[in-house]
């Protein structure tokens, strides 16, 4: 099946957005490790590709956390 670069754009969009909306409940459900495994399993390499700017999101837009902060368990 050949997908125009629009539909791949779209998709791409889309996937990240279903992301973004599971990525909190991970979180709270397992812990930052557990939510990143769960997300690994569910979206494979899209999420290897998408994590770090989920992270980002994640700390800076959801949980309004400051730029240039580290979170409490990162060492």
């Amino acid at each position: 099946m050949n997908i125009s670069k629009q539909e791949c754009e779209i998709l791409s969009s889309l996937t990240l957005s279903s992301i973004k909306h599971n990525y909190p409940e991970f979180v709270q459900e397992f812990g930052y490790d557990g939510a990143n495994r769960g997300m690994e399993k569910l979206f494979g390499n899209i999420w290897l590709k998408y994590r770090e700017l989920v992270w980002q999101w994640y700390d800076v837009e959801y949980n309004n956390v400051p730029c240039g902060t580290r979170r409490i368990d990162e060492s």
